[in-house]
């Protein structure tokens, strides 16, 4: 994007440009490079100071990738507001949809909810591949406030309506703001996955990942203390030599300065660089349940802890203390809609919740089945009872 720009000024191409540094400012901006993001969005505007559509929006979220979610909110309004003269319909849902999640941000659920349905209701009128398209780029950070609208009951229904494909939601995590050196995302829920700096790293050794979040969760340890955790069953001498090839690997792929070793020639022992700020996805779920944030927990839990890794009884009790986490706050969610009447619906979106992480809970998945058949649409009940039918048999 940087030589695109560049290029485009050299060709005197404006819209080359601004599409070059409109993306740049909102890249800068998603890993919490702000006043990079300030720079480059202020060399646009030297170009010409009447920016697109899109730029503004990227403003927006710059504004609120800041923290200044009341500015953030005024600014996705306004582009709203413009888009709807210029007759450009997909972009007033957009920055409509962003305006909700700034409120959303701000803590302001009523608000929210209206923005939110006035833009899920316009998203679901459209033709599915350009509302796809529309919010592909925002997903990452507005899957909050989406898990928040599933397990609303007058919003769910306008959700499944707008993105009846509920894997479109990717995982989301907060970018703390104003970091220095290098950010490590470490994705170990349904996925092993690591980004540095918003890159994704190709690994080439399956327990890379593995080694990356044990470091993470327990630094300075040993070789022999790594080993034993993730590989216990393995021949002690095969163990090592897997555990080097997976150091290797990471220092490949992500830098030498990523992996450190210290302490005694015989016995070193390993940690992660001070200089990283790392974010680790198993850990944010418990966070956020702890916060009583349990729709953000619901949507960053995205399956089994290091699925790949299933001889380790480390990483067993990682997953039991996760899921044990989030099944036991819905549950008491769950209680409390029973007690209550007229919490019928939100008593089948909780239990849906609880059996999208324990799908071996029958109880819940009986409750599920006799409330769903009161309140919940045909196709809703013939697909919980098909669900039913396929774990019997």
């Amino acid at each position: 994007m940087i030589d695109l720009a560049g290029r485009g000024e050299e060709l005197r191409e404006f819209t080359v440009t601004e599409y070059a540094l409109s993306h740049l400012a909102n890249h800068y901006s998603r890993i919490g490079e702000h006043t990079e993001a300030v720079r480059t969005i202020a060399r646009l505007r030297a170009l010409n100071p009447d920016l697109s559509l899109y730029a503004r929006v990227v403003l927006a979220m710059m504004a609120l990738r800041r923290g200044d979610t009341a500015s953030a909110l005024r600014m996705h309004l306004e582009v709203r507001e413009e888009a709807l003269r210029r007759g450009a319909q997909i972009d007033a849902t957009r920055a409509l949809l962003l305006a909700a999640f700034s409120a959303y941000c701000m803590n302001d659920l009523p608000r929210c909810t209206g923005l939110l349905s006035e833009a899920l209701l316009e998203l679901a009128g459209q033709p599915r591949s350009q509302s796809q398209a529309a919010i592909a780029p925002d997903l990452r950070e507005i899957e909050e406030m989406l898990a928040y609208a599933r397990l609303q009951p007058n919003l769910a229904p306008l959700l499944e309506a707008a993105l009846e494909d509920a894997s479109l939601l990717g995982g989301t995590m907060r970018d703390d703001l104003f970091t220095s050196g290098m950010r490590l995302e470490i994705m170990t829920l349904g996925q092993e996955l690591v980004l540095r700096d918003g890159i994704p790293c190709a690994m080439r050794v399956r327990g890379s990942v593995a080694v990356l979040a044990y470091l993470a969760l327990h630094p300075r340890s040993t070789r022999q203390d790594v080993v034993t955790q993730l590989w216990p069953d393995r021949d002690p001498k095969k163990a090592a030599t897997y555990f080097r090839q997976c150091v290797t690997d990471i220092r490949e792929a992500m830098g030498a300065d990523v992996v450190l070793v210290e302490g005694a020639h015989q016995a070193p022992e390993y940690r992660l660089s001070s200089k990283a700020s790392i974010t680790l996805d198993s850990q944010r779920v418990l966070q956020l349940v702890a916060g009583g944030q349990l729709p953000a927990a619901v949507a960053a839990y995205k399956g089994e802890f290091l699925p790949s890794l299933q001889e380790s009884e480390w990483a067993g009790e990682q997953r039991m203390t996760i899921q044990r986490a989030l099944v036991g706050s819905l549950r008491a969610e769950l209680r409390a809609s029973q007690v209550e009447r007229g919490q019928e619906r939100r008593v089948v979106l909780l239990t849906t919740a609880i059996l999208s992480i324990d799908p071996n809970d029958t109880e819940t998945e009986d409750l599920r089945l006799s409330v769903a058949r009161q309140v919940s649409s045909p196709s809703d009940i013939a697909r919980f009872e098909a669900e039913r039918h396929r774990k019997m048999n």
